[in-house]
């Protein structure tokens, strides 16, 4: 949930009161960066115990010492989790913003280790159930709101925020048509960059869960059209109609809590999802910081969020692709992709054209993907993808996007991804080959070298090749994993 200043009584009335907002920065201005979340857990304890909210204060406070002019680390609802951010940059300088991210990455993981604690192996903490991590929500204001207690109607959604971890790239665009176009194509490719980036296990909260998790959370969770694909990014015809439309969406979001004129957060009952910027007008609260607040609580897959100057005041708008899993490679991989997509023309002419010969221009055949991907049952890859397969687009995407990594020279960081594109051997697949049981799972976590890490420019199955050819030979197949 992005931040939001309480004390902006800046008056709303009409769309045409924000629209300004959403014009974007001009081509000369955009800019990118990234934000990555990521879990710790105590490996000597018996039960791997989450890191805990004291533990979180500490580790929290000992890496942002050591870059003390930076606001990079932040936290999210659970104590368990942090999220690191990077610096934006031009596309030109992307190579730059994956180094600062790793370097920041290894600061908060370094601190981590001096006291105690490690990073989780998978992108969750397969073992940890939604309760468990829910009886740990840090003191903010909007997170005791929501959280603490949650309503009795959001049990689902607190369940996927609380259980799911993620990547989100962030984009200044350069006007509303290209916000739009690439909003478009980045649901076009969601099952896809949902699969491809995957470093699950196969089980969620110690129970077994054979297809994506995340997707099937969000998808149970993120309800009152707070999630999913927002018809009109299909249905728009430009990018003004676009920003009308997620405006008229945010001013009708039911809200589960607003701010009064003196900046406290008010709850919502439990039930009641009556009350929307809009209605709040009624009250004489229909207020810059309730606008905003009420975007803000929108998570599709990708979001419409805030820019803001040093002092906290909207400046514009970005958008956030947030379909991205975490692990060794995932946040490069996540960058390289929405900034190719963004920024290089011929690149992104060429994604069209293919999501155009799989038919994957059209709003009911990208849901019916979804569905394919969310419901995998271990297929990964092996799943219908608009009128092809998954496994055919992914080779015939990364044939696309490799000479744009050389010409940016970012060949090393985006071998995981090429590997994988070609291989179909995801994470989350590799995953489930050499860790098909909880107690291998608590296994790899409890004894995982934390150094791994430190070299983002691999995959699962760059790592552990030797294992996955020793298995396959124990099986007697060919190829476990591709």
């Amino acid at each position: 949930m992005s931040e939001v200043r309480a004390d902006d009584l800046t008056e709303i009335n009409t769309a045409q009161d924000v629209a300004s907002l959403y014009t974007g920065v001009g081509k000369n201005n955009a800019k990118s960066g990234i934000e990555i979340e990521l879990s710790f857990f105590d490996p000597s304890s018996d039960d791997l115990t989450a890191m805990s909210l004291c533990q979180n204060r500490v580790l929290k406070n000992a890496t942002a010492a050591v870059l003390p002019d930076v606001d990079f680390v932040h936290n999210e609802p659970t104590s368990e989790l942090l999220e690191v951010a990077s610096f934006a940059a031009s596309f030109k300088n992307m190579k730059s913003v994956m180094d600062d991210l790793n370097k920041k990455i290894k600061i908060l993981s370094d601190k981590a280790e001096n006291i105690g604690l490690k990073r989780s192996y998978f992108q969750e903490l397969p073992d940890k159930t939604a309760d468990e991590l829910l009886s740990r929500i840090v003191d903010v204001e909007r997170y005791k709101i929501m959280y603490a207690p949650y309503r009795e109607d959001m049990r689902k959604c607190v369940q996927y925020f609380a259980v799911c971890k993620s990547n989100q790239v962030s984009v200044s665009p350069y006007d509303m048509d290209h916000m739009h176009k690439n909003i478009r194509r980045l649901y076009a490719l969601a099952p896809f960059l949902f699969l491809l980036t995957d470093n699950s296990s196969a089980f969620s909260e110690g129970k077994p869960h054979a297809g994506h998790i995340g997707m099937t959370l969000r998808h149970a969770g993120l309800t009152e059209g707070r999630g999913g694909i927002p018809p009109y990014v299909f249905s728009a015809k430009s990018g003004e109609e676009f920003v009308n439309a997620h405006i008229n969406h945010a001013m009708n979001n039911p809200l589960f809590m607003y701010y009064d004129r003196d900046g406290a957060l008010n709850r919502v009952p439990s039930g009641d999802w009556g009350v929307t910027f809009n209605t709040l007008k009624q009250r004489g609260l229909n207020s810059a910081s309730n606008y905003y607040l009420a975007q803000s609580i929108l998570w599709p897959d990708v979001k419409v969020a805030t820019l803001k100057d040093t002092n906290g005041a909207v400046t514009g708008h970005r958008y956030e692709a947030r379909m991205f899993g975490v692990g060794m490679h995932q946040h490069q991989t996540a960058f390289i992709i929405t900034n190719a997509l963004a920024f290089h023309d011929d690149f992104a002419a060429s994604i069209d054209d293919l999501l155009l010969r799989y038919g994957l221009d059209d709003y009911n055949a990208i849901m019916d993907s979804y569905k394919s991907a969310r419901n995998h049952n271990g297929a990964f890859f092996n799943v219908a993808y608009g009128n092809g397969t998954m496994s055919e687009f992914a080779r015939e995407f990364a044939d696309l996007i490799e000479p744009v990594t050389d010409e940016m020279n970012i060949t090393d960081e985006a071998a995981p991804m090429l590997h994988i594109c070609r291989s179909g051997c995801t994470d989350g697949k590799v995953n489930r080959l050499l860790f098909p049981t909880l107690q291998d799972i608590k296994n790899i976590q409890r004894m995982h070298d934390g150094s791994m890490f430190e070299n983002p420019n691999q995959c699962a199955s760059m790592i552990f090749d030797r294992e996955i050819k020793n298995e396959a030979g124990r099986l007697g197949v060919g190829a476990c994993c591709g």
